[in-house]
């Protein structure tokens, strides 16, 4: 009996923990690289800035902040609430110890 009560406990915290996790659609699904770079296109309308916090700086050339620049996209919407959902559930920064960079490891991304 106590054996089947563990069994039941295990399978409710692992489809418990399975919830928690969002497969990123931006930099092959690298949290560290999205999280600490974000989308991998130069043109985007936002940047990390401490993503475990969720705090991110937006770019002065798009609209908004300015109505003058040019628009957000689809992806930097996308992007900007994958990052605010997913990057604050890290509850501290690490640094990158690799000999490549992190967006080059192990492929470019």
């Amino acid at each position: 009996m106590k054996g089947w009560i563990f069994m039941a406990a295990m399978l409710f915290t692992m489809q418990a923990s399975a919830q928690f996790y969002e497969p990123l659609r931006y930099r092959a699904n690298d949290p560290f690289v999205f999280c600490t770079q974000g989308q991998q296109t130069p043109t985007k309308c936002w940047w990390p800035i401490a993503p475990y916090t969720g705090a991110y700086l937006p770019d002065l050339s798009c609209d908004p902040p300015n109505e003058y620049g040019r628009p957000w996209t689809s992806a930097d919407y996308d992007s900007l609430d994958q990052y605010l959902t997913v990057c604050p559930m890290a509850q501290k920064s690490g640094a990158w110890n690799g000999t490549a960079p992190a967006e080059s490891s192990p492929f470019e991304h």
